[in-house]
């Protein structure tokens, strides 16, 4: 073999070896449980801790705590991206020691207020708004929960809570009467959610009434009726003789004077509470002058807007044959009584009540730094806001804010009850509950009379009710058949189509309860 030839095998050699420790050393790096004796096996993966920190149930379990005879299960749920426990056990129960049971993420831990806490086993004080803390198994992901417990019967409470979680409402109350006397009240979640500590709503809480106002305008109509200053029968813008040799100047003729678009003078105060006055939202391009952007009525006063209809909006039928639901007509009502009585209309509707033992009712105002001590903010949806209405302008057709607790007084008072007296005479109550609009449509249920609609197409226990909705306000209010009375506000208003619907069924629920056992 030649030297050259020898060499380059010696090289050859050389680089195999080279290589071959080289991938020992690579097969041994990185932890493996090769140890240069045995066989090599690869490395295990390893799993990323879990990032879940979700609270998924709640329970008080009777088995865990003295004094429930059943077991209390929460509502789990996000309102206005908030992450609200709704809960109700009955009343005396100890809430300063209560054992929750729970279910939360894989391998998440969780917290009561500061304290580590185990499903079952650990007790807290649930006394105020008690704010739960999961951790996820990553230890960086977590998530805040506060508990809302209250006193009271789930069956009816929990009703409320289905209607909260779906619709996003933070805030509901709720008051009912049997037989002219209070019988169940609570307050939901959240009145205000403005600074912490957030506001708790109360059975005291003020709303927002919205078109549940129309009922105590009429019945502030009526009351000046019993006392000789009106009739439904009183033309409302006429000139004297309009109507016939002989017939009267309107009521509001002073304040609207010169001529007037046809049918106009023909409108009476009958036909404004009874939204027949042969107006309605097609005339106007479907335009509401209460409630609108259009630049005929937004931003100017109540007069501005009423002036511009009484002048150029004929009626499309002749005034007291045509039923179509109308804004303009109760705050024109709210006008009548101001021009009878010489001063506001919350003056005489706080006169009024007061006969009914209340009198923290008043006109709401139009901004949120506006509001009462003991008001409601209100949360609308979909991006709209909560305080763009005037509500100087919306006045009696919806600006009226009361509590729930007080309605039900009002209720009491014009109801042909004998426990509490009426306001109104017999007599004025059979006017005030007469369907006035059964031709149009042809039914003999949900009419209307004077600020009540009359009957309802399923609801066979209602003998008349009243909803109502503005951004941010949603209001049912009922007189039953049976002597049972409810009401529901809610400081949010929801668009989807079933809503309204939702909030009738939660308070006849609630109302065959307390029919039930009070």
């Amino acid at each position: 073999m030649t030297l050259s030839k020898f060499l380059q095998k010696a090289k050859l050699l050389f680089l195999a070896a080279l290589m071959f420790s080289s991938a020992i050393a690579l097969t041994n790096c990185g932890g493996g449980s090769g140890d240069g004796k045995g066989p090599i096996t690869p490395d295990t993966p390893t799993t990323a801790a879990s990032t879940a920190c979700e609270l998924s149930t709640f329970q008080f379990k009777a088995i865990n705590n003295s004094g429930l005879t059943s077991d209390a299960t929460a509502t789990v749920a996000t309102i206005q991206n908030r992450n609200l426990v709704l809960i109700t056990v009955p009343s005396g129960v100890n809430l300063t020691k209560l054992v929750p049971t729970f279910g939360v993420s894989s391998k998440a831990t969780v917290k009561i207020g500061t304290v580590a806490a185990t499903s079952g086993v650990t007790a807290a004080n649930f006394t105020g708004d008690t704010d739960i803390t999961v951790t996820a198994e990553d230890g960086k992901h977590s998530k805040k929960y506060f508990v809302l417990v209250r006193e009271g019967d789930a069956n009816m409470d929990n009703e409320v809570y289905a209607v909260m979680k779906k619709y996003n409402i933070p805030g509901i109350s709720v008051a009912t009467t049997k037989g002219e006397k209070p019988a169940y009240e609570a307050g939901y979640g959240y009145s205000s959610l403005e600074q912490t500590p957030w506001t708790r709503t109360t059975p005291t809480t003020l709303f927002r009434l919205a078109s549940v106002s129309k009922f105590q305008c009429a019945l502030c109509i009526m009351s000046l009726y019993e006392d000789g200053l009106i009739s439904p029968d009183d033309y409302v813008f006429a000139p004297a003789g309009a109507n016939g040799t002989g017939s009267p100047q309107g009521i509001l003729y002073e304040m609207y004077p010169g001529t007037h678009a046809k049918g106009v003078d023909q409108i009476k105060v009958h036909h404004l509470l009874t939204h027949t006055s042969g107006w309605n939202y097609d005339l106007t391009g479907g335009a509401d002058p209460i409630f609108t952007g259009d630049s005929r009525f937004y931003g100017k006063t109540l007069k501005a807007r009423a002036e511009y209809m009484v002048s150029n909006i004929a009626t499309g039928s002749t005034p007291g044959t045509s039923y179509s639901y109308y804004n303009l007509g109760y705050c024109l009502l709210g006008q009548i009584i101001e021009v009878l009585t010489g001063g506001t209309y919350e003056d005489y509707l706080r006169k009024v009540e007061a006969k009914a033992g209340v009198e923290d009712v008043w006109i709401g105002k139009s901004d949120k730094g506006g509001r009462r001590a003991n008001e409601c903010v209100y949360y609308a949806q979909y991006g709209s806001t909560a305080y763009g209405n005037d509500m100087s302008v919306v006045g009696a057709c919806g600006a009226v804010i009361n509590s729930a607790p007080n309605l039900m007084k009002v209720v009491c008072a014009m109801d042909y009850g004998t426990v509490v007296p009426d306001i109104l005479k017999k007599e004025t109550l059979d006017m005030v509950y007469k369907d006035y609009t059964t031709a149009n449509p042809p039914t003999t249920k949900n009419g209307y009379g004077y600020g009540w609609r009359i009957l309802h197409y399923t609801l066979d226990n209602w003998a008349s009710f009243h909803g109502g909705n503005i951004n941010g306000t949603a209001t049912i209010i009922v007189r039953g058949k049976n002597g049972v009375n409810g009401v529901l506000l809610c400081n949010s208003r929801n668009a989807a189509t079933d809503f309204d619907t939702a909030l009738y069924l939660a308070i006849n629920n609630i109302m065959q309860r307390v029919n039930l056992i009070y």
